[in-house]
């Protein structure tokens, strides 16, 4: 039997990147007919064309902050239900994988006007507004946690863990050249943008880190603010300031300490590689999803967290872990114990598991 399966995400890496990492492994298990659907001129489309077939649909955020902005949204959404519902009797797609965001919200809606199976993925520990009207359709949920789960208490949900991109090339890696000679090496994580609470306690922090000799930190502060932090502060020698690091993975798998925002993409790979992270969970983000995400590591003692508005204790953490190695150590073996780096695999062969008549490679 070949089968068909039709992903949905976007909106932010976040929702993309697990999209894909479930997608390959289908492919891996011999799974030959995958496309996607998503926004034109979208990160979803800039990621995800160039390895599969992409399906444009529209898709409409809600707006939180204005009551009036929403007005047109129940007829935004339903033209935009009426071309999914286009785009999947076009494709007739064995079923669909979402992943969350905004942007699912109407395939899924046309897959169970079409009754076609609905898979979600849900990253979060709390769930997203598209993924909590999905599940009213799903077949099942695949979520990273039992605090995820209780969220669909009505529902088939799996705790699998967060999938992530492939750990096998970056685990046999060199260190990288800034960590190459340090006792201890601190990574600071912040995005493409940058963090901008995380980039002010660093900043403030400098004098500490400078007393560090022997430790080396490398510090993401985001591509607009590298001229800017370097020009205006005395950087000691011992830090790195980099717009972005394309060898992200690399730098994961060799750093002692990980000081991060708590995107559940970024988490799932520190724990992938069972790291020790200190995590300043971004304030603004949806439903406070951050804060949420970064306590469940905290209770199971794999993290550490403090917000933003909290009084800047962020080094003073660092230099505690680094200077107690049966902590650090401790923390590394829970973070390893929360991985599950075979997330997307486990996914798909339960999908497939649905499909018994399904012979892998033989289609």
């Amino acid at each position: 039997m070949s089968l068909h399966f039709v992903f949905v995400c976007g909106g932010t890496g976040g929702h993309i990147y697990p999209a894909m990492a479930i997608a390959e492994s289908l492919s891996k298990l011999g799974v030959k007919k995958i496309s996607f659907a998503g926004r034109e001129a979208s990160m979803e489309e800039k990621l995800v064309a160039e390895h599969y077939d992409f399906n444009k649909i529209q898709a409409v955020p809600l707006k939180r902050s204005s009551f009036w902005a929403n007005l047109t949204l129940p007829f935004k959404l339903s033209a935009a239900i009426m071309r999914s519902i286009k785009v999947l009797k076009s494709t007739q797609p064995n079923a669909v994988v979402a992943t969350g965001g905004y942007v699912s919200l109407p395939i899924v809606l046309a897959a169970a006007w079409l009754k076609i199976p609905i898979y979600l993925q849900e990253q979060n520990a709390v769930a997203g507004v598209a993924n909590k009207i999905g599940a009213k359709f799903a077949h099942k949920i695949f979520v990273t946690s039992e605090t995820a789960a209780k969220q669909f208490k009505n529902k088939s949900s799996v705790i699998m863990g967060n999938p992530v991109r492939a750990l096998s090339a970056a685990q046999n890696s060199p260190a990288p050249v800034e960590f190459a000679s340090a006792d201890h090496k601190v990574l600071i994580l912040g995005g493409s943008q940058g963090a901008i609470g995380i980039n002010e306690k660093i900043t403030a922090s400098l004098k500490q880190i400078a007393g560090l000799k022997k430790c080396a930190v490398v510090w993401q502060a985001g591509l607009n603010n590298v001229e800017s932090i370097s020009s205006n502060n005395s950087i000691p020698d011992n830090v790195h300031v980099k717009g972005f690091l394309d060898d992200v993975y690399a730098y994961i798998q060799h750093a002692d300490v990980v000081i991060s925002r708590a995107g559940a993409s970024t988490l799932a790979e520190l724990l992938a590689f069972g790291k020790a992270s200190i995590l300043v969970p971004f304030p603004f983000a949806t439903a406070n999803h951050q804060e949420h995400n970064a306590r469940v590591l905290e209770k199971a003692g794999a993290a550490w967290v403090e917000l933003d508005n909290a009084p800047n204790e962020l080094w003073t953490k660092v230099m505690k872990l680094l200077g107690n190695p049966a902590k650090l150590e401790d923390m590394q073996q829970k973070a390893k114990q929360m991985g599950m780096p075979d997330a997307a695999d486990r996914i798909a062969e339960n999908v497939l598991a649905d499909f018994p008549e399904f012979k892998g490679g033989a289609q």
